[in-house]
C-alpha cells in the first residue's frame, strides 16, 4: 500500500497517530486517490474531527478541493449523520478554512446545504446558512431546493427533527423562494410548518385561500400577522376551524369591551397573543 492510500485509510478509521505519523514521513495531504478523494474528504464523511484539525494545518487548501463527483469535504460532512446532529464541529471547522465552499456546487448542482436538509441535519443547516445565506433556495440540477429536499422523506407524521430543519430554511429567507408553493405540495404533511412562513411573509388574498383548511396550528401566528395587517388577520382566520373563530370572536368582544371600560389600548401584538390564545393552544414559533 503506498503513502497515498496508507493517509486516506488512516482518515477514513480515524487513526490520528497514523495521519500524524505519515505526514511526519512526508506523505501528502493533498494529494488524491484515484477516486478523487483527499484523506480530508475521508476524514470529514467519517466524523473524525481530530483528523480533519490535524489535515487542515498541514494542507489548508484541501478545504475546497472536490472529488470526482464534485464533492468538497464540506459537502461530505454536512451529509453525515450521527444522532441526527452530523458533523456539527467538523462542519464549523471546514467553514473556518474555506467560507465559499459552503457555495460550491457538486457535478449535480447540489452546493453542501441540499445534503445537510436532506440528511435533516439542523445544526449543520444552520452553520451554512450563517456561511452562505444565498444558497438557502437554491435550485439543483433538478430544480430542487434544500426545503424540498428537506421534506421528501416524511411521511405521514414528519419527525420533530424534519420539522425543525425546516423551520430553520424558512426562518432564514421565506422571501428568496416559492415556500409557499413547496409547502402546498406536501399538504397536510407539512401543515405545521405554515405558522412558520405566513409569520415572515406577507400574502396575498389568493395565497390565504390556496392554505389548506381547517388549518388550526395557523393561530400560533395569529399575533405576528395582526401586528402587520388587519386584513392579513382575517383571512389567516377564515383558514381555522368554526370553534376557533367562535372563540376568537368571544375574546375579541370581551378585550374590545375592557379596553372601553378602562380607556386603554393594547398594542397589536399583545391583542394578537391574547386572541391567539382564545383561539387554541399556542406555542411559540421558532
Amino acid at each position: 500500500m503506498n503513502q497515498v492510500d496508507q493517509i486516506n485509510y488512516a482518515a477514513r478509521v480515524g487513526n490520528e497517530a497514523a495521519v500524524r505519523q505519515l505526514l511526519a514521513a512526508g506523505a501528502r495531504a493533498d494529494q488524491p486517490d484515484g477516486y478523487g478523494w483527499l484523506p480530508l474528504h475521508s476524514a470529514s464523511r467519517y466524523g473524525h474531527e481530530g483528523v480533519v484539525r490535524l489535515l487542515l494545518e498541514a494542507a489548508p487548501d484541501a478545504a475546497m478541493a472536490a472529488d470526482t463527483g464534485g464533492f468538497t469535504p464540506l459537502h461530505h460532512a454536512a451529509g453525515a449523520s450521527s444522532s441526527g446532529a452530523g458533523n456539527y464541529e467538523i462542519v464549523h471547522l471546514l467553514l473556518e478554512a474555506a467560507p465559499t465552499a459552503a457555495l460550491m456546487l457538486n457535478m449535480i448542482k447540489e452546493a453542501p446545504i441540499h445534503i445537510a436538509a436532506l440528511r435533516n441535519n439542523t445544526a449543520p443547516v444552520q452553520l451554512l446558512l450563517e456561511a452562505a445565506p444565498e444558497v438557502a433556495y437554491a435550485q439543483d440540477a433538478a430544480g430542487r431546493t434544500p426545503l424540498q429536499w428537506g421534506l421528501s422523506y416524511c411521511f405521514e407524521r414528519p419527525s420533530e427533527q424534519v420539522m425543525e430543519t425546516a423551520r430553520c430554511l424558512l426562518r432564514a429567507a421565506p422571501a428568496m423562494q416559492p415556500a409557499l408553493g413547496i409547502l402546498l405540495q406536501h399538504g397536510r404533511r407539512s401543515a405545521t410548518l405554515f405558522a412558520n412562513l405566513v409569520a415572515h411573509l406577507p400574502l396575498s388574498q389568493e395565497q390565504w385561500r390556496s392554505i389548506p383548511a381547517p388549518c388550526p396550528d395557523l393561530a400560533r401566528a395569529l399575533p405576528a400577522v395582526l401586528q402587520r395587517s388587519a386584513a392579513e388577520a382575517g383571512w389567516l382566520v377564515g383558514r381555522l376551524y368554526q370553534y376557533q373563530r367562535k372563540r376568537l370572536r368571544a375574546a375579541a368582544l370581551s378585550l374590545a369591551r375592557a379596553q372601553q371600560q378602562n380607556s386603554a389600548v393594547l398594542p397589536a401584538e399583545l391583542s394578537g397573543r391574547i386572541l391567539a390564545l382564545s383561539a387554541g393552544r399556542l406555542a411559540p414559533l421558532q
